[in-house]
């Protein structure tokens, strides 16, 4: 991720803001996803914050699908912090791993820091191996003839947020792009969700081969905004930026 989304994320010392927050999230039955980097591969698993113990400044933790009980075990075990991400308030933090259950639940203290990203803005995730997000649409082209050729793109994204997204082409498949373009009924594909809307190019950028992008040779990346996209739509995507966005990068 860029160090750029830093700075859309606003980081919460306050202690009676954060038991709010972790509290309401229970009593609401809000989603959370527990979260670390294992062997540099990303494990989630959904979680929900069963008991909370103010005065002992604990939460206990419990999966939401009891048969991945070993697997909440298995974040935890060999560190001694475990990642959280609170979707419906678009939440992060980090905290300590005070105990495995025999039951398979996980007591960890309640964090003293939170990191919540301003929703007036969207936090940018770079694609990196193994996140699948891939957006298909047709373009036309006008020819020299004055005819127009339709070509259908599907494309993996290169980077992603709830406000728009971009992915690379050839220098062949140029042709078919400017700016403020309006490319009409694109399909994102986020796993098994798929989301459909328009969108404009607001640039078009050069990419030279990097260790990043992996590119043999120069491409040009173009970058759309979401045009007239939903509320809901919106929110599933942001959902999804944070459930991928690495912990140390995004604070």
């Amino acid at each position: 991720m860029s160090q750029g989304n830093k700075n859309l994320l606003n980081k919460n010392f306050n202690e009676w803001d954060i038991f709010s927050i972790i509290n309401n999230t229970k009593v609401n039955g809000n989603q959370v996803i527990g979260w670390k980097i294992i062997a540099g591969k990303k494990i989630t698993i959904e979680v929900s914050f069963y008991i909370i113990r103010k005065f002992r400044n604990e939460i206990v933790v419990r999966v939401v699908n009891a048969k991945e009980s070993s697997k909440l075990g298995d974040l935890a075990t060999g560190s001694d912090k475990i990642n959280f991400y609170l979707p419906e308030d678009l939440v992060l933090f980090q905290t300590e791993v005070k105990q495995i259950e025999t039951n398979g639940d996980l007591r960890i203290k309640i964090p003293s820091m939170i990191a919540q990203i301003d929703r007036r803005k969207d936090i940018r995730l770079n694609l990196k191996e193994g996140v699948s997000a891939k957006v298909f649409f047709q373009k036309e082209n006008i020819l020299a003839t004055s005819t127009t050729k339709l070509h259908s793109f599907k494309k993996d994204c290169f980077d992603l947020s709830g406000g728009g997204l971009s992915f690379l082409v050839s220098k062949s498949e140029m042709k078919f792009f400017k700016r403020d373009d309006l490319i009409d009924k694109i399909a994102l594909n986020l796993g098994s969700e798929e989301f459909k809307f328009s969108s404009y190019v607001v640039n078009i950028l050069e990419q030279e081969p990097d260790s990043r992008n992996g590119l043999n040779y120069k491409a040009w990346k173009i970058c759309l905004k979401y045009k007239e996209i939903s509320e809901i739509q919106k929110k599933k995507i942001d959902q999804f930026v944070f459930q991928y966005v690495d912990f140390d990068d995004a604070i």
